[in-house]
């Protein structure tokens, strides 16, 4: 059996999957995923993470690296902090759908 799609044009090939698959492992991830929940309200520094999700600020500052390579969250400056936001509300959406689909299933 072949891992790409050149048998059916219709499916994706593995190099396009692998970004998307990329998202969704770090959304599998409960401590990221209830990151992007928080900062999807507005805009937190890390510090302000780390209080409200009890996680310390190394993992949070890890977890934050690693959803802006992803292009899922974005920093921007108040005053002395860097404020972390997420990029746009996809994911959000993904989250929502997501969950009204298990709430289905229940």
């Amino acid at each position: 059996m072949t891992t790409d799609s050149s048998m059916d044009p219709a499916l994706p090939s593995d190099s396009e999957l692998r970004p998307v698959l990329s998202i969704f492992k770090a959304i599998s991830e409960p401590s990221k995923m209830r990151i992007i929940l928080l900062i999807a309200q507005h805009s937190l520094s890390v510090g302000e993470i780390t209080n409200r999700l009890n996680i310390s600020q190394s993992a949070v500052s890890h977890h934050l690296q690693t959803l802006r390579q992803l292009n899922l969250v974005t920093n921007v400056r108040v005053g002395r902090e860097m404020h972390y936001q997420v990029t746009d509300q996809h994911v959000i959406q993904i989250f929502e759908l997501t969950k009204k689909h298990v709430l289905e299933d229940a």
